[in-house]
């Protein structure tokens, strides 16, 4: 049994975005907003407040319709934040997709996030 559980713990922390990843507090995310930094790409905008810790709250912008799309976008945006998550730096980040993402597929997507990230230093050296 403690094998399985061990095994389940290191899948979440290997390819999940648990609980510990996220931002759930309003006033955290009203802070973020508030005294962050905004950055707009093309496909997504990402709001950063350098802290100790990573955590990450996704969001989609207003008016995007359609639950299939959006939840797609939401997946996609989740999976790419996963991925980066060693290389960011430290902070609160709030990641916003756009209206144009929803047409595009992953991989433009991450290579909008790539560049954003990259152009505004948010890569850790």
């Amino acid at each position: 049994m403690d094998s399985w559980l061990e095994f389940k713990i290191w899948m979440r922390m290997k390819f999940g975005f648990g609980k510990e990843w996220r931002i759930k507090e309003k006033d955290t995310i009203k802070k973020v907003y508030n005294k962050g930094f905004f950055y707009r790409g093309n496909l997504v905008n990402i709001h950063f407040l350098p802290e100790n810790g990573k955590k990450f709250s996704i969001r989609m912008e207003r008016g995007i319709k359609g639950g299939l799309k959006r939840n797609r976008l939401r997946r996609h945006l989740r999976e790419i934040v996963r991925k980066a998550n060693p290389s960011l730096k430290s902070g609160l980040y709030i990641i916003t997709g756009r209206k144009e993402a929803l047409m595009k597929d992953y991989d433009l997507t991450k290579d909008d996030f790539d560049r954003l990230c990259a152009k505004e230093g948010l890569w850790l050296k």
